[in-house]
């Protein structure tokens, strides 16, 4: 392998090092939940790391601190709180670890900032073992590698618009509207809540976030499955048989 080009790869994983050192070191740093309360103390939303509320409580007194007809919109008011909250720990997090002088290190062309080190080991490559890749006609190869390539710009497509996915308790009270990283919006059954114990309550709000993360769980799974069945491996395979030895492949 030509000396330039080892020399390019070390210098390209040096600096890959570094960024994954100042992320890691600004993550360590950062607050993984935060947590929130609506003006009135009636419920309170405590975060988890995906940004998804962790919990929804009601206090014990929430029918005292909010009417059963705002007792959803309380919902996200406290989550909008929590969020605040998380982005407070994180604008923190920015300033303590001095980011900028960190990024500023980084700047410029690969391998030219920092201190002189002794050159790093060339990175392995692992070979794939071509010895039983089944032989075919170029055409066919090469019509599965575009519609390959399609499948993967619609899953990009379907990734940049989020599913949407309703949660809901059993009897259908509670229904959480969440996306991945956010919830979207709370309602809560007026004539339902009216008279129900937080303890009801808070087992109505735990069963709609149950269901809306086991619903959000189940639409990224799909997209999952549809990408492994692209046979992306089988498919990269194929094509580095074809670089290594033309002439098999060639009628």
């Amino acid at each position: 392998m030509d000396d330039e080009f080892i020399k390019g790869l070390q210098q390209f994983q040096q600096h890959a090092l570094g960024l994954q050192n100042m992320l890691t070191d600004m993550q360590s740093r950062m607050s993984q939940g935060g947590e929130g309360t609506d003006a009135q103390g009636a419920v309170t939303v405590r975060l988890a790391p995906d940004g998804l509320p962790e919990s929804i409580m009601a206090a014990s007194d929430w029918q005292r601190r909010q009417g059963p007809e705002a007792i959803g919109a309380a919902v996200g008011e406290a989550y909008g709180a929590a969020m605040s909250e998380q982005m407070a720990g994180w604008a923190q997090a920015f300033e303590d670890s001095d980011w900028q002088a960190k990024a500023e290190q980084l700047d410029g062309p690969i391998g030219k900032s920092g201190p002189a080190s002794a050159p790093a080991a060339p990175p392995e490559i692992p070979e794939r073992d071509l010895r039983y890749v089944v032989a075919r006609p170029l055409d066919e190869l090469a019509e599965d590698v575009l519609s390959a390539f399609d499948a993967v710009d619609r899953l990009e497509e379907a990734a940049s618009e989020p599913a949407v996915v309703e949660g809901t308790c059993s009897g259908r009270y509670v229904t959480l509207v969440v996306t991945k990283g956010a919830l979207r919006s709370c309602e809560v059954d007026r004539s339902w809540a009216t008279g129900q114990s937080y303890l009801r309550l808070n087992q109505a709000f735990e069963e709609a976030l149950g269901d809306a993360r086991a619903k959000l769980g189940s639409a990224e799974a799909v997209a999952m499955e549809g990408l492994a069945g692209l046979r992306m491996d089988s498919l990269l395979d194929e094509a580095l048989a074809v670089i290594r030895d033309p002439k098999r492949f060639i009628d």
